[in-house]
């Protein structure tokens, strides 16, 4: 899977997009075809990108685009580093939030990177794979100009077989790592539900549900209630979690009572991801079933505007196939069609 040094004569380096512990990401092109791709450099480090290599090469049984994952093209040795070859994508979840002030998603847009995501998950799943760090800064934006909220998961570094999970004590980042992660109970695939819905309530709040020490409760009796498991000692704080049904309350703009109507199955799903018990939280498969990600609950609502811009977001991410006869789906139809519902809904 990694070729040998001489592959590094294909690219030329045109800009660093980011550093990290685990080395850095180079903007490149590919001399051949001129295409843009984005090399991942690793430190030269023992074993560096053994877990990220195994991850991918599992993957390759996965359609990235159709499964919403970053496309993966080759690896190859340079002067002791192992460089990974990925499409380029245009920004980050975090990079795109910050960029917008932290000024809270619409849940017709939460929406919309809810139900690309929830695939990713669902398709890992289907191979035994758990991402571990789910966050902001691992999913990318395709390109938010010709395709709106088109995402993709990225940064298998962490990645590990369901089955290795319980040979880990701590994975994930905090503020979107999972009670059992905490607790240090067993361990499934449910933890990257968990940290998705943080990602989906950071971006409907704009701030962190869970910003000090991931996930904490109330009192290890609580815990242990709900669940059935007992509580390791060492691992209980005393902190507390704030009720979901607070959470409308901080999301501004609710006048819209179809918008209000969205805005309750949103919290309806976020409440069956963020369920303290790993064994009862909603699947993937089974929240890209969930009213909120099918639109179910709006069917009566079909001739209103808001739902009208809710469909046009969706199919601008090629989510949903929309009716020829309802709606063109050039850019210049669904671009006029957003000014004039946003217009109505701002009257």
């Amino acid at each position: 899977m990694i070729l040998d040094h001489s592959k590094c004569d294909s690219y030329r380096v045109e800009k660093k997009l980011g550093e990290g512990s685990f080395g850095k990401v180079v903007r490149c092109r590919k001399l051949d075809t001129e295409e843009i791709r984005a090399i991942k450099i690793l430190k030269p480090k023992p074993n560096a990108g053994k877990a990220e290599i195994k991850a991918l090469k599992a993957m390759r049984k996965l359609d990235a685009d159709k499964n919403n994952l970053i496309k993966f093209y080759e690896g190859f040795n340079y002067k002791g580093h192992t460089c990974l070859v990925f499409e380029y994508l245009n920004e980050s979840l975090f990079d795109f939030f910050v960029h917008r002030k932290l000024f809270p998603l619409h849940v017709s847009e939460i929406r919309v990177i809810a139900q690309q995501l929830l695939v990713a998950l669902d398709a890992l799943k289907s191979i035994g794979l758990v991402h571990c760090d789910i966050k902001p800064d691992n999913i990318m934006l395709v390109n938010h100009e010709s395709q709106p909220f088109k995402v993709k998961l990225i940064d298998f570094g962490n990645a590990m077989k369901t089955s290795t999970l319980e040979m880990v004590k701590r994975i994930q980042a905090l503020g979107y790592r999972a009670p059992e992660v905490v607790l240090g109970l067993p361990l499934d695939e449910a933890v990257d539900t968990w940290s998705l819905g943080c990602v989906l309530a950071l971006v409907f709040i704009g701030r962190h549900m869970y910003p000090d020490s991931g996930w904490t409760l109330n009192t290890k009796k609580e815990y242990k209630r709900l669940t059935g498991n007992a509580v390791l000692e060492e691992k209980c704080v005393d902190k507390y979690i704030k009720s979901f049904d607070d959470l409308p309350k901080l999301y501004p703009g609710l006048d819209d009572p179809v918008e209000a109507k969205d805005t309750q199955a949103f919290m309806s799903l976020l409440k069956r991801m963020l369920h303290v018990n790993p064994a009862k939280r909603i699947t993937p498969r089974q929240a890209l079933g969930h009213r909120f990600i099918t639109m179910a609950h709006l069917s009566c609502e079909s001739k209103g505007p808001y739902v009208t811009l809710a469909r046009a977001n969706m199919s601008e991410s090629q989510l949903e196939e929309v009716p020829v006869e309802r709606y063109d789906t050039s850019s210049e139809t669904l671009d006029s069609m957003r000014k004039k519902v946003v217009a109505t809904l701002s009257v």
